[in-house]
């Protein structure tokens, strides 16, 4: 069994941030984890950080891709490219996402995801599989085609639920649709996460499917509409699906970490208003991200974009489409940096948003999301500013930026 000893680095471990400390991998899992120099005799691959952090690798739970890869369309070939390109940013854990489709393009899409992560090398990088529509609210539809929206009909669900529920970790709804506390109750069944998003439910319809067994929120703060004026006594607001959400403890929130597409006083409020552990922070990317700023992207309906500060920007001929926001493009590493800025925390709170927290949600915090002893070794050697230099997927390197590791 291969031994790596991690030496000379702050360690923000489970229990705390251990200065000068150093982490033995054996296998798979953590095997110690200590204040000092490793003790004379043991044996192992020895790798000086370099007074780096020693952090939990990153998840991000809500993703559509990377590079050139979009998770509802890619090959087997082009989602290992894939996974392999969010190493690269520290991330030990994707769930990617899948965005309103016909029913049977996503079921299909997800048995091409189930079996990279069931057979590829870099397979256990992959959680699972999210989601997100088309059982959304046309208004509050963002980026989804209008053509694919539609309430949950049973049959659907009972065929996503049967033929690639084993793979489905997280599903985005909107909760104020028809049949949506019958496919609530469903996922929960299933252990699938129930998810709210792409909303403008009342505070009645929310909290009916947080009872039911909702436990998160898809991008806080962006095509999810809180509150609304009263029709019957002007100037009176009624609470909607924000106000249930931020009440009850048990339902995590997540921000992507941009300020476009999240105004940052909003970072600040959740980091105050919600229990530490049910804050989460995401990149909700699509391709084009790890790409340099100017970089044209070509959909295949024709329609372009390009990247600019870590969103996506349309190209249209008509000024008044020209530049407009049409998605993410930022990696996890600069989101949890954002995130320490905004929020005013520090970077080993911050980090929990993107490792532990996300593991709690996804109910997978007894192996992995932090660094402890038992747990797979899955870990992001970074410096100050969120910059990553190695990335270990459960005790294997799969980036080295260094060349530190032979």
């Amino acid at each position: 069994m291969k031994t790596i000893i991690l030496t000379n680095g702050t360690i923000f471990a489970e229990d705390g941030i251990i200065k000068n400390g150093y982490l033995v991998i054996s296998g798979k899992q953590i095997t110690a984890i200590a204040a000092g120099s490793p003790p004379d005799g043991l044996e192992g691959d020895i790798i000086d950080v370099q007074e780096k952090i020693i952090s939990p690798g990153f998840i991000d739970m809500h993703t559509h891709g990377i590079l050139d890869v979009d998770f509802m369309e890619s090959s087997y070939e082009d989602t290992e490219k894939a996974l392999s390109a969010y190493a690269q940013y520290g991330v030990t854990r994707v769930v990617a996402t899948m965005l309103s489709n016909p029913i049977p393009a996503i079921i299909a899409q997800g048995k091409l995801l189930r079996s990279v992560k069931q057979e590829s090398p870099i397979g256990s990088l992959m959680h699972g599989v999210h989601i997100e529509g088309p059982w959304l609210a046309p208004r509050c539809r963002g980026g989804h085609a209008a053509e694919y929206l539609c309430i949950p009909q049973k049959e659907d669900v009972e065929a996503i639920i049967k033929q690639i529920g084993d793979v489905v970790k997280t599903l985005t709804y909107a909760p104020e649709l028809e049949n949506a506390l019958w496919l609530t109750e469903q996922l929960v069944e299933n252990g699938i996460v129930p998810v709210f998003g792409h909303t403008e439910a009342t505070y009645e319809q929310a909290e009916q499917a947080i009872k039911a067994g909702a436990r998160h929120v898809t991008h806080m703060y962006d095509t999810t509409l809180g509150y609304k004026e009263n029709p019957e006594e002007a100037l009176v607001m009624l609470p909607g699906m924000e106000t249930a959400v931020l009440y009850y403890d048990q339902v995590s929130i997540e921000l992507i970490g941009c300020p476009v597409h999240v105004p940052k006083p909003f970072f600040k409020f959740l980091a105050k208003v919600k229990p530490s552990d049910k804050t989460i922070i995401v990149t909700d990317s699509l391709v084009g991200t790890g790409r340099p700023d100017g970089t044209i992207i070509t959909y295949k309906d024709g329609r372009k974009a390009y990247v600019e500060k870590g969103v996506l920007r349309m190209i249209d001929p008509d000024p008044a489409v020209n530049g407009n926001l049409t998605g993410s493009a930022v990696t996890m590493n600069v989101a949890l940096g954002r995130l320490a800025e905004y929020a005013e925390i520090t970077q080993h709170d911050a980090i929990k948003w993107g490792s532990c927290n996300p593991a709690v949600t996804l109910g997978i915090e007894q192996e992995t999301g932090s660094l402890k002893v038992g747990k797979f070794a899955d870990i992001a050697v970074i410096d100050e500013d969120f910059n990553v230099t190695m990335t270990l997927l459960q005790g294997k390197i799969v980036f080295d930026k260094e060349g530190c590791y032979e």
